[in-house]
């Protein structure tokens, strides 16, 4: 044991060191032969380095006496082939990581040794080089700072003229690899945050600061595919669809999430380069068309519903003063104009007033905005001042309306944002009335007409108003909510009926502006709300006719605590992709009518009625409701020996064949087989049991098959009418895993069929009338457990109960 430790301690000590160093040192070149060689040599070194970085103060003194980093850089250039690149990058990396001396920083810095390796000529067309030498970069970074930051610039005078490690790491930006990427990223943000002045003046100059503008036409092209998925004509409302846009929003959402990064940083160079790229390139382009100003001065051919999401994820996740208040100036131009008019008309005051957009668009003076250019197929620049010399033409064009509050609005509906606030796509209106949200919820806006959504000067949009930063002078226009809450009520109301899922979202929105408004509705709003109401409560008691009533009062319990979820979710939290799924997902689902799609068909009725029946209780109580408690009547008039015995029967185990009635029944495994039909409702729960006479006791069956009892529709076969046919439901939900919309299946079972054959067609049709006599007993306890549910008093009762 004593050898091995010596051996140990010798491994690391200085004349060891010297040895390998000197070993080194006589390599003239690297090759194949030798190649194992210098590896083992170059791992023992750098071993022997962090060993005395921390323990052996003598070891790294030896490092710098015999320059081994300008040892590491001469093995590169005495390299025949590229195989000794890798690990030496590796043990690099590894050595620069695990150094914690300052003073050991400082030199491996210096000299020059980082620049040489960097600028060495590799060749990354093969093996994985390009990671390691990324990973050293990235490891170089991780241990920069702002005073060693100066050895790894060249400078010329004041002025700094080359950073190779900064451009040669930003040639792998767009790196197919994502780990690749990554390290970039996080190399280029370890460097803004130690940037001196002259650094910055660097990175945000031509040719340097071209890498924004770079990653701006990246995430701008990843936007385009994504529109092209949304708009697909093909495979509409898939599982593999959803999952793509579902991809592909999230590698933008990362982009995203990389600005935001380098804004936090907090210089206002890096910000402005960053800040006015996004504006130019994609932003900006994206608004245009939303803007409607007459000619199509497209984006980039990007949906609208497709822009509003990209333009309100953006603005969640990057933010920022600047961005905010340009999209809320050009948006609401229309809006604050015709209020700056009429506070003109009102006091001559324009200074302060809602409708001066100025404040707004003070950050986007003199931008130039990148747009296609349709007749020279490709792109050209427009300056932010002729758009908006356009916008002013447009908003005096329209300029022979008299003032009044009704034909202000009609004039804001029809032209920019409100346009498509106000359209007939539901998904396009959400997802307008989302981007509108997001700017009024942002604390960086620093001027919002409040008016616009009916709001006083001290309301807000958030459950606690302190969070909402809402600058206002006064009400000059009477606003848009009365119409913006009839364009919601509308898409509740529409018939066909929209998806849940929007109407779920539809509702988070209603509660959201109803919260502002007081829960106060107009007449003509409430009575169409009623009309909604009724229509879901009317689908609702459909479904107990229906081949899942059984499962009815489990759905309501599963799916109000997720409504009620749904509809309390903080904004900052919400995210606006369920405008795009909403998107593909308008058209309806085919027309196959098997017990899965009957059980969608049911679960959907009841969250579309759970909405409704909060949403209510919000506008004539003030609040959400609490999951009800339904209560099971009480056993029927059955002996309640003999019911229980059938409620708790399984496959194998004996039950009492009672009313049972004598049939037969062929197995494709077992052949014919002589049975009884047991069919018995306990509660709200029913079965339909097939059991064999019990060899030794006569009035005892072996259950031999078990079948819901809803949903058998029992029918007796035309030609021959002593057989009975019976649909079994092969689907069984899980309400442990199925979540929401997610409860769908992509791919579901057929449904069974059994055929059981009886000695005459009397007892056929004694076995008809007996399945549909304890259906019907099954379907009335159903009923009336759900009866306080759906009777219009509900909500008295609800109230009476709480004030006991």
């Amino acid at each position: 044991m004593w050898r091995s430790l010596w051996r140990s301690i010798d491994r690391f000590s200085l004349q060891h060191f010297k040895s390998v160093i000197t070993e080194l040192r006589q390599i003239k070149v690297v090759n194949a032969q030798n190649r194992d060689t210098v590896v083992d040599l170059l791992q023992t070194i750098v071993e022997i380095v962090t060993y005395g970085d921390r323990q052996d103060p003598l070891i790294f003194e030896c490092f710098m006496e015999y320059q081994v980093l300008a040892e590491f850089v001469r093995v590169l250039k005495i390299s025949t082939s590229s195989t000794i690149e890798a690990p030496l990058l590796q043990y690099l990396s590894i050595m620069i990581q695990n150094m914690d001396s300052e003073h050991a920083i400082y030199y491996c810095l210096s000299n020059d040794y980082v620049n040489n390796i960097v600028a060495h000529p590799y060749n990354f067309d093969a093996g994985d080089l390009a990671l390691y030498y990324v990973s050293f970069l990235r490891a170089v970074s991780s241990k920069i700072s702002r005073d060693t930051l100066c050895l790894l610039v060249k400078v010329h005078g004041d002025v700094v003229v080359s950073f190779p490690m900064y451009t040669e790491a930003l040639k792998f930006a767009q790196h197919e690899e994502k780990m690749i990427q990554t390290a970039i990223r996080a190399l280029t943000l370890n460097i803004y945050n130690i940037c001196d002045n002259n650094v910055y003046q660097f990175i945000t100059t031509p040719p340097a600061s071209i890498y924004f503008s770079d990653l701006v036409s990246s995430l701008r092209k990843q936007c385009l595919q994504l529109d092209a998925l949304v708009n697909s004509s093909e495979d509409k409302c898939t599982h593999q669809r959803n999952k793509d846009i579902f991809l592909e929003t999230d590698k933008i959402v990362d982009d995203l999430f990389y600005f935001k990064d380098m804004l936090s940083v907090g210089e206002s160079r890096l910000s402005r380069v960053v800040t006015q790229n996004l504006l130019s390139l994609l932003i900006l382009p994206l608004l245009l068309p939303l803007l409607k100003l007459g000619e199509n001065k497209g984006s980039y051919n990007i949906s609208a519903v497709t822009s509003l999401y990209i333009v309100s994820r953006l603005l969640q996740v990057v933010g920022g003063k600047h961005l905010i208040n340009g999209v809320a100036g050009l948006l609401l131009y229309h809006y604050m104009a015709l209020c700056q008019r009429d506070a003109i008309a009102t006091n001559g005051d324009i200074a302060g007033s809602i409708g001066d957009a100025s404040p707004l668009l003070h950050s986007l003076n003199d931008i130039n905005i990148k747009v296609s250019d349709h007749e020279a197929e490709g792109e050209k620049e427009i300056n932010i001042n002729y758009l908006l010399q356009h916008l002013n033409v447009q908003t005096s064009s329209n300029s022979h309306f008299d003032g009044s509050p009704k034909d202000d609005n009609v004039y804001i509906e029809r032209f920019g944002i409100f346009a498509y606030l106000f359209s007939d796509n539901h998904s396009i209106s959400l997802a307008s009335l989302f981007l509108l949200l997001t700017l009024a919820e942002n604390k960086d806006l620093e001027h919002f007409p409040a008016s616009l959504l009916g709001m006083s000067q001290s309301q807000g949009l958030m459950n606690n108003c302190e969070s909402a930063f809402l600058k206002v002078d006064g009400s000059i226009l009477v606003g848009l909510m009365p119409q913006i809450l009839k364009t919601l009520l509308k898409v509740l109301a529409c018939q066909p009926p929209v998806s849940p899922p929007m109407q779920w979202h539809t509702g988070w929105f209603l509660r959201k502006l109803l919260q502002c408004q007081g829960n106060k509705l107009t007449d003509d709003n409430i009575h169409l709300f009623n009309t909604s109401y009724e229509q879901s409560r009317e689908c609702l008691q459909k479904e107990l006719d229906g081949c899942w009533f059984d499962h009815i009062p489990d759905t309501i319990g599963h799916e109000w605590g997720s409504c009620k979820k749904a509809l309390e979710l903080q904004f900052h939290v919400k995210d606006p992709l369920f405008t795009l799924e909403l998107e593909i997902c308008q058209q309806a689902i085919d027309g196959n009518f098997n017990s899965c799609f009957a059980w969608e068909r049911m679960v959907d009725a009841v969250k579309v009625f759970i909405l409704h029946l909060q949403l209510k209780a919000l506008i004539f109580m003030g609040c959400l409701l609490e999951k009800p408690s339904l209560e099971s009547p009480s056993d029927s008039d059955l002996g309640k020996t003999y019911s229980r015995d059938i409620s708790s029967a399984s496959f194998g185990s004996e039950v009492s064949l009672g009313s049972g009635i004598p049939c037969r029944i062929a197995f494709s495994y077992a052949g014919v087989r002589d049975i009884y039909l047991v069919a018995l409702a306990r509660g709200i729960s029913g079965k339909l049991i097939l059991a064999e006479k019990h060899p030794f006791r006569s009035q005892r069956g072996i259950v031999i098959a078990i079948a819901p009892l809803a949903g058998l529709s029992p029918r007796i076969d035309e030609d021959h009418p002593t057989w009975l046919h019976l649909q079994i439901r092969e689907f069984e939900p899980n309400f442990v895993k199925a979540k929401g919309s997610e409860s769908k299946v992509s791919t579901p079972p057929a449904d069974g069929r059994w055929t059981l054959g009886f000695h005459s067609a009397k007892a056929c049709e004694t076995a008809r009338l007996l399945i549909l006599e304890e259906t019907c007993k099954q379907r009335s306890s159903v009923e009336s457990m759900l009866a306080p549910l759906l009777r219009e008093d509900y909500l008295v009762n609800v109230l009476d109960r709480q004030g006991d």
